[in-house]
């Protein structure tokens, strides 16, 4: 087989391997799997698709969510009207997609099983099972209304859009923080009184200015008492999304 010859065979196979296959009462999916990495969190990798019929841009996970980069490069879930796909504020890595009401693009049996698909503990690093939004009271479920939302200088914040695009949680201590874009002016953090403020150094990424300051951060919590309740997580969520900030869920400042 001539040099020419085999460079034709070898991109009628790549062809091949894109075509979507008929199945039974569903097409198949063959498109190579993708490893991406998520700048929010560092370290976190997960895998995703381009099937033959998806939008330009768009991309599906390992579990069919539909996912893209924002302006900043950051992967966010997607929700679908029939064949117009919307970015959502929620980033790739901070809720379980569906709890948080996001659809799935397609199912995961759609994607081929001609493709040897990576371990899933290759995915997303980060996907913490989200907490009850409701607690039980006997045979009555209440709503759970965390104290903060009546607290006006928290909800402030909301009205920051200036400084801030972006909110979520600190591993430990576990406290609200919130800040716009890479290279932020500022970092808020909430104590349990008030946003206190991080200035963060020349060149210094947002993750190493709270690592730095974590122990000023924890004297502040525990003299304020203040404590963060696994039911917050999903309240604020949601009240993040309300807010059209991002929804970084979990920080861990202590990953490099």
């Amino acid at each position: 087989m001539s040099h020419f010859s085999r460079r034709l065979y070898a991109l009628t196979l790549a062809v091949l391997a894109l075509w979507p296959l008929a199945g039974a009462g569903a097409k198949v999916y063959v498109t190579e799997p993708l490893l991406v990495s998520q700048p929010t969190y560092a370290g976190m990798t997960f895998y995703v698709f381009h099937p033959y019929n998806m939008p330009k841009d768009w991309y599906v996970t390992f579990d069919g969510y539909p996912v893209r980069k924002n302006g900043d490069g950051v992967w966010v879930y997607g929700t679908s009207n029939g064949p117009v796909l919307t970015p959502t504020n929620y980033i790739v890595g901070s809720v379980v997609p569906s709890m948080a009401g996001i659809v799935p693009w397609m199912q995961p049996a759609q994607i081929s099983a001609y493709r040897s698909l990576p371990n899933t503990e290759s995915m997303a690093v980060r996907q913490p099972a989200p907490p009850a939004s409701t607690l039980a009271q006997g045979q009555t479920t209440s709503t759970w209304i965390p104290d903060w939302t009546y607290n006006t200088r928290f909800m402030a914040i909301g009205g920051w859009k200036g400084s801030v695009d972006r909110i979520g949680v600190l591993h430990s201590p576990a406290v609200p923080v919130a800040w716009k874009g890479n290279s932020p002016k500022m970092i808020y953090v909430w104590t349990g009184q008030s946003w206190y403020q991080i200035a963060p150094r020349e060149s210094e990424m947002p993750l190493s200015a709270l690592r730095r300051e974590l122990y000023n951060l924890t004297r502040l919590v525990k003299r304020n008492q203040f404590v963060w309740y696994e039911e917050d997580m999903p309240v604020l969520a949601q009240q993040a999304t309300a807010w059209g900030y991002y929804w970084m869920g979990e920080v861990l400042p202590g990953r490099r």
